[in-house]
């Protein structure tokens, strides 16, 4: 079997090209199908995304933990397709060698949106095999492939058109009526969505000391000691509530009419985000501006098989979603992801 030959510079393979990989193992193993089109580079950006230390295209290879990794890729002539088990037009995979790990079997007539609960119905995979299958299905959805589990040999082919929102990343805080302005162009008769509940302070049981009695029951602290330490807090409490209100987090809502609602969610992110960790901008704190659609009927997002009705739905309202990212990102800047948390070109939304 051999591993397909990197593009555009020098690499080790991950096993001799004479010697490659023994289609038997292939057929024992799970595989990520991708068209031939997409190339390692392209397999590489999008893992990094996700798992930003790795380098599949320098090395062939990417450890997911102590016992579990992918490597490839691996071109497959049409007898070592058939042998693997993989079906045709696929003919270039990636191999996950991972230990399985099963939990209860799915109940009977149960659904998920990318068919796990079809694909193992003894048994549902979790841990790191379920991690790792669950990438793998979301690089399928990203790059119109598919992943042909072990074992039963069944093709899952995640729909690319599932991924209707957006996240965006950037270091460009707006205030709520101003992203109002930006959002309502798109989706006239979205509004504020700010509103908190008021808080009458703490329980009585804070102050006479009943929420923490047994907790400090063996406390070293002195009288004194705790006096001080009380009016400390107490201080602190003083200058907060003196404060002058500050929103760190908000929504804007509009309605989508039959199709359901669409959201703005708005919130500080550390900035470890896994795919702002890949392209270096994690410096500081990040603003992030989710674009999110809640459909009538949230099963129906979730079934294997939607109706055309909804796929109806979710195309209008795709389109809206995009207009919504698109003009969130060209006026905060940053990095915008996928709703599997890969990155997207914002050029080409």
């Amino acid at each position: 079997m051999a591993v397909r030959r990197r593009r555009n510079r020098t690499v080790e393979p991950v096993v001799e090209v004479e010697e490659g990989i023994a289609v038997q193992d292939l057929a024992l193993r799970h595989l990520l199908l991708v068209p031939s089109t997409v190339d390692i580079e392209m397999v590489d950006a999008l893992f990094r995304d996700r798992l930003p230390d790795s380098d599949l295209f320098g090395t062939g290879e990417i450890a997911l933990g102590r016992h579990s990794k992918i490597t490839g890729p691996y071109e497959l002539s049409m007898e070592d397709a058939v042998d693997a088990g993989v079906p045709i037009p696929w003919t270039v995979c990636y191999c996950l060698d991972a230990p399985f790990e099963r939990e209860d079997p799915p109940p009977p007539g149960s659904d998920d949106r990318d068919g796990f609960a079809w694909a193992f119905p003894e048994g549902l995979p979790w841990r790191d095999e379920g991690r790792a299958l669950n990438l793998l299905v979301s690089m399928a959805r990203r790059l119109s492939g598919a992943v042909r589990v072990a074992g039963s040999l069944e093709l899952i082919q995640p729909d690319p058109e599932r991924a209707v929102d957006y996240v965006i990343h950037s270091p460009t805080w707006l205030e709520p009526e101003v992203l109002l302005g930006v959002v309502v162009r798109e989706l006239p008769g979205a509004f504020l969505a700010v509103e908190g509940g008021s808080w009458t302070g703490p329980p009585d049981e804070a102050y006479t000391g009943e929420a923490v009695r047994d907790v400090i029951a063996n406390d070293p602290l002195t009288e004194q000691e705790l006096y001080e330490l009380h009016t400390s807090a107490d201080n602190v409490d003083m200058h907060v509530l003196g404060a002058p209100d500050v929103i760190d987090a908000f929504a804007i809502v509009g309605n989508a009419g039959y199709d359901g609602i669409i959201e703005v969610l708005v919130h500080i992110t550390d900035g470890d985000e896994p795919a702002v960790l890949s392209q270096q901008r994690s410096d500081g704190d990040l603003v992030t501006y989710e674009v999110r659609w809640t459909c009538p009927d949230p099963a129906a997002r979730e079934t294997r098989y939607p109706t055309e009705e909804f796929q109806a739905s979710r195309a209008r309202v795709a389109q809206v979603v995009t207009r919504i990212a698109q003009a969130i990102i060209e006026t905060v800047g940053g990095i915008i992801v996928d709703e599997d948390g890969f990155s997207v070109d914002r050029y080409t939304l």
